[in-house]
């Protein structure tokens, strides 16, 4: 969205909640850092269903997922997920597990790693329901988790990860892998 453009979306934020004060400086540069980067047509949209469910004002997060959701980067709920997972055991069985592990979303397959894609798959069908309940407490930690980083815009994701490995060699030295010079 170029900054003209933006400045037509936060016209539009002030004309549906008059008593909003976005035109603060500080305030319009870190709404549009953080969400510059979604299409134009894409933020007018999101905003608008905003609108018309919500009488306060909406949040940096409220717009960047809405928007996440329109452009289809949506990450699966916990039934979403269970039923991608039945679908991959579907369609590969047991004895495809690194092909269907393949087939997952990331936190999807980053929950069954946890549990265990052969747990799944062999486990009596008296235990669905508990097997259910740890991947859903497993899919949630991770679904968190990668909702932070999915409302992100990509230059942070980027600034993220490069302070992540300038962490890691500190890291290592903390837990005692790795000598210092």
């Amino acid at each position: 969205m170029t900054k003209q453009e933006f400045a037509v979306f936060m016209a539009t934020i002030n004309t549906a909640y008059p008593r909003c004060e976005l035109y603060i400086p500080d305030q319009t540069t870190l709404w549009y850092e953080m969400l510059g980067h979604i299409p134009f047509d894409v933020a007018k949209i999101a905003l608008k269903k905003y609108i018309l469910s919500n009488k306060f004002p909406p949040m940096i997060s409220d717009i960047s997922l809405l928007a996440a959701d329109l452009m289809e980067e949506r990450i699966p709920d916990s039934d979403e997920a269970w039923g991608e997972i039945n679908k991959a055991i579907r369609r590969y069985g047991y004895m495809r597990e690194a092909e269907a592990l393949e087939s997952l979303s990331e936190p999807v397959r980053k929950a069954v790693e946890r549990i265990g894609f052969q747990n799944i798959c062999q486990s009596p069908y008296e235990q669905q329901n508990t097997l259910r309940a740890q991947f859903r407490g497993a899919y949630e930690a991770e679904y968190r988790r990668s909702m932070e980083i999915h409302k992100m815009p990509a230059q942070m994701r980027i600034e993220q990860a490069a302070m992540q490995q300038a962490a890691l060699p500190m890291k290592e030295v903390a837990d005692g892998r790795r000598e210092s010079p």
